[in-house]
């Protein structure tokens, strides 16, 4: 009887990840409705493996997710990357 088994691997460009982080943290410190609050974009870890947004209300973590999200798809990454769920 023939076994069948498959493979998933998620894979993405680390430097293209690193593209996005930088252009998106550009993007909140120039923001003028950010300015002055804890807004911003910061590494997970030292590995580099995720990003940790922060913000001052709702609408500010939604706007620097839709940052986040226009600059994977400006630089054909997945927008299937992102876990968007909140910290315990």
């Amino acid at each position: 009887m023939a076994q069948f088994s498959f493979d998933i691997v998620s894979e993405y460009d680390k430097a293209e990840l690193n593209n996005v982080f930088d252009q998106a943290q550009r993007e909140i410190t120039n923001r003028y409705d950010f300015k002055g609050t804890s807004a911003g974009v910061e590494w997970l870890n030292s590995d580099k493996t995720g990003f940790k947004i922060t913000g001052d209300s709702q609408y500010q973590l939604d706007s620097i997710i839709e940052i986040i999200r226009k600059k994977l798809a400006a630089r054909e990454q997945s927008q299937k990357l992102l876990d968007v769920s909140k910290e315990p």
